[in-house]
């Protein structure tokens, strides 16, 4: 009988797993120093919010010096808006405060000395102003947060007034929610603010040391505490283009990197002055490559993290 004759099986097409280009993972980078920014071109003090537009600009919170610089990538000055006062453009500031930059390169300022918040466009002119001391609805006590929804939503955090404020792109009272508590939903020294591309808001409680996850209308969704065995202290929070959660933890000094559902990926830095050091580390911001820029209060700088795997 004759043997069959075989038929040449054909080559296996590559998957898509073979071929897609693989996914960047916080947990698996090696983090280092491109740069650090200490005087502009007099010293930085006590810096605070930082946030970076489409173009790749850093803009930095001076709040020892009540002025709002602006740096290109490379960490070259470009502008410092350093009017003092209460008049439009210029500013009073309490200490720490948030900077966010809307879709459109709007850039909002928390003037908290003047209790209010600043609009600025893309070219720095301002364009107006909404608040005034007290706890009502529009009302500052000690503003602290600022963030922009990827709908143009502006939403406020105020460490003396347990709530999170929503206002429109032009300074509208919309809603708020909170109350001062350890409940769901609810703030001990709520500083940190920052909005993913869904349009859900994460908020850090410096008391409470934990970070607390809500939709777009303040609808409770999950908390977790950060830090691991020992507590740590969340202040300054950026959401990279994968949604990953970068947190500033003002005690334990470093940052440390979390899925949008609270899952432990990385942290890096430790306690010092020196490369990757933190000493009082305020706020955070991550650009459209990935890097990553620290404030550090007491450091009095700005450091500008690469990661690669």
């Amino acid at each position: 009988m004759p043997e069959p004759t075989a038929t040449a099986e054909p080559d296996p097409s590559p998957t898509a797993e073979s071929t897609a280009a693989p996914t960047r993972s916080p947990a698996a980078a090696t983090y280092s120093l491109l740069f650090e920014i200490t005087n502009s071109p007099d010293n930085l003090k006590s810096p605070g919010g930082i946030a970076v537009d489409s173009a790749g600009n850093l803009f930095v919170w001076d709040a020892g010096k009540s002025r709002l610089l602006k740096f290109d990538s490379a960490g070259g000055l470009l502008e410092a808006w350093d009017s003092q006062g209460s008049g439009d453009g210029e500013f009073n500031s309490l200490g720490f405060g948030g900077i966010a930059i809307d879709g459109d390169d709007n850039v909002f300022v928390v003037d908290n000395g003047n209790f209010r918040i600043q609009k600025f466009d893309s070219r720095g002119s301002y364009v107006a102003q909404w608040g005034t001391q007290g706890t009502g609805d529009g009302q500052f006590e000690r503003a602290i947060g600022i963030a922009a929804g990827p709908d143009g939503s502006i939403y406020v955090t105020d460490d003396a007034n347990p709530f999170v404020q929503k206002f429109d792109n032009d300074g509208n009272f919309i809603s708020r929610w909170g109350g001062k508590g350890t409940g769901d939903g609810q703030f001990l020294h709520a500083t940190g603010i920052a909005a993913d591309a869904a349009g859900n808001i994460y908020v850090a409680e410096y008391e409470g040391r934990r970070v607390q996850k809500f939709d777009a209308d303040g609808g409770f969704l999950l908390s977790w505490q950060i830090g691991g065995d020992v507590l740590g202290t969340p202040e300054g929070l950026a959401v990279d283009d994968q949604g990953n959660l970068y947190i500033t933890d003002y005690r334990l000094a470093q940052v440390e990197v979390y899925t949008p559902e609270g899952e432990f990926l990385t942290r890096f830095g430790e306690r010092g002055t020196g490369d990757l050091q933190f000493q009082a580390p305020v706020a955070v911001a991550i650009d459209s490559t990935g890097d990553v820029y620290i404030s550090d209060q007491k450091n009095d700088n700005v450091q500008k993290v690469a990661w690669e795997q």
